[in-house]
């Protein structure tokens, strides 16, 4: 598959464009203690893991205990790893490119992020967590890639950048990519339990439905409508999906409601909105960004 937009153009287009002349909006990353059962979900005990002005985003949980983050340092972006028990920050990437959208590679001690090259160009790279191996392209011509998400059988979904945008599945150990279907938007999630993914595209109508999509025989089917201006979403283990919209979290689990039902609200500390989510492994914590 061939580049489907020029660099330089992509760049000023998408929304993960971060340049020192031209700082990305501050956000922090919460985390919150979760329980759920029969449908009914509750938090508790948030806490500010970055708390700094500037970027941090794009969370992503490792082994339950760890978050994989993007955050802006010094005019340029990196991955970095925080220890939820010991309260340690590790940059990950630390090079002379950015790194964004990271996701842990399911069955390894590896992480895939998108990358963006000295010429402009956006693949998707696979890093070691000890950072003792050198970083490798794990899909040569697939650009420019956005966003991601990979199952237990190195399938991964991506969004690719280009006119439309479109949902590519690929396998990391073939040469098979396909294209899904068009006009995408950012959140791809694996859906638990299971090697589906869910996605989400916007109809003809300006409609925005969630997908599942079948990695065996590549076809996708409606879950729900989103709801009208919410934005980002996940999914815990118990197959509930999460999104916002303002200050107040909602949720829909396909067994257990008919429609979207309003989890909380978050009040004056999600004043500005809320945007990307993620569930950890063992389904207890949920991660949230927070514009500040």
């Amino acid at each position: 598959m061939k580049s489907r937009i020029p660099a330089l153009l992509f760049f000023v287009l998408f929304c993960i464009q971060l340049t020192a002349q031209s700082p990305p909006p501050s956000t922090d990353i919460f985390v919150f203690d979760m329980k759920e059962k029969k449908g009914k979900i509750t938090l508790s005990n948030e806490r500010n893991i970055t708390n700094r002005k500037g970027y941090d985003n794009q969370p992503a949980f490792f082994n339950n205990d760890y978050i994989l983050f993007s955050s802006h340092i010094n005019g340029q972006n990196d991955i970095m790893i925080y220890d939820l028990y010991e309260e340690k920050l590790t940059n990950l990437t630390k090079t002379s490119t950015s790194e964004y959208s990271p996701y842990p590679i399911p069955g390894y001690s590896s992480f895939a992020t998108v990358r963006v090259e000295e010429d402009g160009t956006q693949r998707l790279w696979m890093f070691q967590m000890d950072r003792k191996t050198k970083p490798s392209i794990i899909f040569e011509k697939i650009a420019p890639v956005g966003y991601h998400a990979w199952n237990t059988k190195n399938d991964v979904l991506m969004f690719v950048l280009g006119d439309p945008v479109t949902a590519v599945f690929a396998n990391a150990t073939k040469v098979d990519d396909d294209i899904i279907t068009s006009n995408i938007e950012r959140t791809i999630k694996l859906i638990p339990g299971t090697n589906d993914f869910a996605f989400e595209r916007t109809e003809e109508t300006g409609e925005k439905v969630i997908y599942r999509l079948d990695a065996g025989n590549r076809e996708f089917s409606k879950i729900i409508q989103k709801p009208e201006g919410a934005s980002d979403w996940t999914i815990t283990q118990d197959g509930t999906f999460i999104t916002s919209k303002g200050s107040t979290l909602h949720m829909y689990n396909p067994k257990n409601h008919e429609t979207w039902q309003e989890l909380t609200d978050l009040g004056s500390m999600a004043s500005k909105g809320i945007s990307r989510m993620a569930v950890s492994q063992e389904n207890d914590k949920l991660a949230i960004v927070i514009d500040q």
